[in-house]
C-alpha cells in the first residue's frame, strides 16, 4: 500500500491501459521473444470489452485457450502481459527494480480519485529520478508501512478491537440485518474512527458512507474516464462530496486527532505542494484501502461457516478452548497462534473470493526467467484468478471450499484432506508460495495484511462465539451461499451477487455477556 492499497493494482493497470494511446490505430509490433500474443476478435478494444464484461474470469478464459504460463494482450495499441505461473510470478517479483508498482500508481492515481493536473505532475515528478531524490509515492512507503507492521500496530489494534467490541455489544437480541451491508459498514465506520479520529468525515455525516460505497461500486468505469460525469454520474458526485468533506476535515484541523500515520501522510502531501482539494481526494483513495476488503471477507467467512453447522461447532469449540481468556474476552494473539482451523478457513475463503491481479509497470526492457521479453512502457500482471482456480495447482476440488486446505500451511495444499479430517491427506502437496495472491507478493505485498487478518479473525470469532444467525422473522431458513459476482474486477475480494437477510440472536446463557476483543 503506497498512496493506496496494493490490492487495487490490477484495476489500476486496467485503467492505465484503457487510457493509453487511445488514438493509435495499428497493430502493435511484437518481438518474437515476447510472450505469445492473443489478438482480439475486435481490433484494439476486444480485450478491453472482454475484461469489462467478464471481469477476472476473462484472464482465466484466455489462459485456458492459450495454454501458456504468460501471454500478451494487445489493448488500445499497448500491451498487457498476463502471468498465470507461480514460478514466473516469483521471477517477476524479484525484478522489482525494473518491474515497478510505484510507476503504476503514478500513472493511475489521477484517474482513481480525479486529481488535478497539478497534483498529477507532482506525483510524477520526472526530475526525482535524475536528481537522486524520492517522489511522493516512494516517500509514502516510509509513512504508511511501518505502523502496519505487527510489532508496531498495538495502538491501532486496540482501538479497532474496541470499536468492534462496542459495535457487537450494541446489537439487540433478534436484531435483523442484511449481512453484507452489516459487515462492510461495521468495518468501514470502525476503520475511519481508528485511523482518522472522532471527527472523521464519516462520523460527522453518516450518509457519506453510502456515498463511499456508491463510488467504490463504480470506480472502475470512473477510472476509465469516458465521460464519467455522464455515464457514472452518481459515483462522480459521491467522490466530489467525499473529497470536499475531507477538504473540510483538513482545513478544520481535525487531522490532529487522527492516527500518526494519517498525520504524517498529510504533512507529506502538504510539503510536496499538493493542494488541499487534491489532498482530500487522496484521502478518499486511502479510505478504500481501509474500508472494503476486510468487511467483504468477513461476510464470506461467516457465510462459509454458518452454512455448515458441523464446521460452525468446530470453530466455536476451537475459539472457546484456545482464545477465550475470561468470560466474554477473546485474545487475538491466541486466535492467531492456536486457532488453526479458523486460520485455514480465512485463507481458503480468500483463495476462492480474492482473485487479485498484482500489476507492475515495465520501466525498461527485461527478460524474465531467461525466456520472455517484457517491453518498456507495458504492464505485467500476475493473475490471481488464473492461479487461485487452477486445478493443476490445487487439485480437482479447486472450485470447492475446503476448510482444511490451509491447515498448518500459509501456501496451501494440493489434494488436501477431506473437509472433516485434520492434517495433510495421503497425497497432499504444498502449493507454490507465489500461487496465493490474496495480498499480492514481493516488494509491494500489501502492508495492511496483518491488520486485515486481525480484523477479520477477531470479527468472526466474536460472532461465532456470541451469536446464532437465524432467518429473519417470517422466513423458514437463511438463504446462504450467494453466487460470487465474477462480472466485475474486484478490489482484491469479490462481492456477492446478492445480500443475505439474517437475524442475530445472542446465544443461550450469553444474553447479557459483554464482549471484549483484546490483544
Amino acid at each position: 500500500m503506497a498512496i493506496i492499497s496494493g490490492s487495487v493494482a490490477g484495476v489500476l493497470a486496467l485503467a492505465v491501459v484503457a487510457g493509453a494511446l487511445i488514438s493509435y490505430f495499428g497493430r502493435i509490433q511484437v518481438d518474437s521473444r515476447e510472450p505469445p500474443v492473443v489478438h482480439p476478435k475486435i481490433p484494439f478494444i476486444g480485450h478491453l470489452i472482454g475484461m469489462i464484461r467478464h471481469g477476472p474470469l476473462y484472464f482465466t478464459q484466455v489462459s485456458s485457450k492459450v495454454k501458456a504460463p504468460i501471454f500478451t494482450l494487445p489493448v488500445l495499441g499497448n500491451r498487457t502481459y498476463v502471468c498465470g505461473s507461480p514460478a514466473l510470478t516469483a521471477a517477476i517479483q524479484r525484478a522489482s527494480a525494473t518491474l515497478d508498482f510505484d510507476e503504476l500508481i503514478v500513472h493511475a492515481m489521477p484517474r482513481f480519485v480525479g486529481l488535478s493536473k497539478e497534483a498529477a505532475e507532482i506525483l510524477k515528478d520526472p526530475t526525482a529520478t535524475t536528481e537522486g531524490s524520492r517522489r511522493v509515492v516512494e516517500m509514502a512507503h516510509s509513512v504508511i508501512n511501518p505502523p502496519l507492521q505487527p510489532q508496531n500496530m498495538e495502538d491501532l489494534t486496540m482501538k479497532q478491537l474496541k470499536n468492534f467490541s462496542d459495535y457487537f455489544n450494541g446489537i439487540r437480541n433478534d436484531q435483523e440485518f442484511k449481512l453484507y451491508h452489516m459487515a462492510t459498514r461495521a468495518v468501514a465506520f470502525a476503520s475511519m474512527d481508528t485511523f482518522y479520529g472522532p471527527k472523521n468525515p464519516f462520523k460527522l455525516n453518516n450518509d457519506l458512507m453510502e456515498d463511499f460505497f456508491v463510488w467504490e461500486t463504480d470506480v472502475v468505469p470512473y477510472m476509465v474516464g469516458f465521460f464519467p460525469s455522464i455515464f457514472v454520474r452518481k459515483a462522480t458526485q459521491a467522490l466530489s462530496r467525499m473529497g470536499k468533506s475531507f477538504e473540510e476535515y483538513i482545513n478544520n484541523g481535525h487531522v490532529k486527532e487522527a492516527h500518526a500515520l494519517i498525520q504524517s501522510r498529510q504533512a507529506l502531501h502538504e510539503d510536496a505542494g499538493i493542494s488541499i482539494p487534491d489532498q482530500g481526494r487522496l484521502e478518499v483513495g486511502l479510505s478504500l484501502a481501509f474500508n472494503v476488503n476486510a468487511g467483504i471477507t468477513t461476510f464470506w467467512i461467516l457465510d462459509n461457516i454458518y452454512s455448515r453447522p458441523e464446521l460452525l461447532e468446530e470453530i466455536r469449540r476451537e475459539v472457546r478452548e484456545n482464545a477465550i481468556t475470561a468470560p466474554g474476552t477473546i485474545s487475538y494473539a491466541k486466535l492467531k497462534d492456536s486457532c488453526h482451523l479458523l486460520a485455514s478457513v480465512y485463507r481458503e475463503t480468500m483463495r476462492i473470493n480474492a482473485p487479485m491481479n498484482t500489476a507492475r509497470w515495465v520501466k525498461e526492457d527485461i527478460v524474465i526467467a531467461d525466456t520472455y521479453l517484457l517491453r518498456k512502457g507495458s504492464v505485467v500482471q500476475a493473475a490471481g484468478g488464473i492461479m487461485h482456480w487452477d486445478p493443476e495447482l490445487w487439485g480437482e476440488d479447486v472450485h470447492s471450499f475446503n476448510p482444511r486446505r490451509f491447515w498448518g500451511t500459509q501456501s496451501g495444499l494440493k489434494n488436501p484432506p477431506a473437509s472433516d479430517q485434520k492434517g495433510e491427506g495421503k497425497t497432499s502437496q504444498q502449493v507454490h508460495a507465489a500461487a496465493f495472491r490474496a495480498f499480492g507478493g514481493g516488494a509491494s505485498m500489501c502492508p495492511g495484511r496483518f491488520f486485515a487478518q486481525m480484523e477479520i479473525m477477531s470479527l468472526v470469532a466474536v460472532v461465532v462465539s456470541g451469536f446464532d444467525i437465524l432467518p429473519p422473522q417470517g422466513k423458514e431458513k437463511v438463504d446462504w451461499n450467494p453466487a460470487r459476482d465474477d462480472t466485475k474486477f474486484p478490489f482484491a475480494v469479490s462481492k456477492p451477487v446478492r445480500d443475505i437477510d439474517v437475524r442475530f440472536r445472542r446465544r443461550e446463557g450469553m444474553e447479557d455477556l459483554e464482549w471484549k476483543l483484546d490483544l
